[in-house]
């Protein structure tokens, strides 16, 4: 075997990372085989704890990690990653997992042989309350649909009033002026006769006047009024309308999960 040179050619099995040529010293010869090894492990991720989550700007996966879609995996394939999967508390049974609320948890899968990834496509991820009081009752894995907390919107409407300008008026009369003249009116007059005793009385009914004046009108006064107009106060009968989505959201970027195995 070639020299190793390069990162790419490093093995994570030791017996593969030996040069060709005449053996090194053993312990010496180990060292190295063993330091390769273990820049090996790093190149490909192998210091990351299993089951821990990343994001990736990619499709694919990275290499040591798996997509966490919900996928099933073989228990098999991936020892390291279901023993952390069966320990973690965060597990449930694939008929419970199925059913729309603990699909951020893994399943037991068949029960046998495969296991089932938690997934995360197109979620969110909050941090469990742990009796804090935030986000009360949740479960590890547990999926919690979009809600928002119930408000009103507010709006400023005083309502107003309609102003009318009402100076009053007054109402215009005319007289007009006639020349000089008398008024003829019917006059009675009692007679009484002293001579002789008792005397009879009687009364005479005749045309009567009054004394002539000169020309002249006569005023007419016409009181003002007003209107008295009122006009009511009203509303302008505002409406809120209803705005948005059919989800809250913040600005965001979407990206796959994956888990370390």
């Amino acid at each position: 075997m070639a020299v190793t040179t390069t990162l790419a050619a490093c093995s994570t099995n030791p017996a593969l990372n030996g040069p060709d040529g005449s053996d090194l010293p053993s312990t010496l010869d180990d060292a190295i085989r063993y330091a390769l090894s273990f820049i090996a492990q790093l190149r490909d991720g192998a210091g990351v704890a299993v089951g821990t989550m990343v994001r990736a700007p990619s499709l694919n996966a990275p290499p040591g990690y798996l997509k966490m879609n919900g996928q099933l995996v073989s228990r098999t394939t991936y020892p390291a990653l279901w023993a952390f999967a069966a320990a973690s508390g965060c597990i449930t049974s694939d008929a419970i997992w199925g059913a729309g609320t603990w699909f951020g948890q893994f399943s037991t899968g068949d029960g046998v042989s495969n296991f089932r990834l938690p997934d995360l496509r197109g979620i969110f991820l909050r941090t469990l309350d742990e009796s804090r009081g935030y986000d009360p009752g949740r479960g590890i894995g547990a999926f919690q649909d979009h809600d928002n907390v119930i408000h009103n919107h507010g709006y400023s409407d005083p309502a107003h009033v309609h102003g009318v300008s009402d100076p009053g008026h007054t109402h215009g009369a005319s007289a007009d002026v006639q020349g000089s003249h008398s008024h003829s009116y019917q006059a009675s007059v009692n007679l009484v006769a002293t001579a002789g005793g008792a005397a009879p009385a009687a009364q005479v009914t005749g045309p009567s006047g009054t004394s002539t004046d000169g020309a002249h009108g006569h005023n007419i006064s016409v009181a003002g009024s007003f209107t008295g107009i009122g006009i009511n106060a009203a509303g302008i009968g505002i409406t809120i309308l209803n705005a948005g989505g059919a989800d809250g959201r913040p600005r965001n970027v979407a990206y796959p999960y994956y888990i370390k195995y």
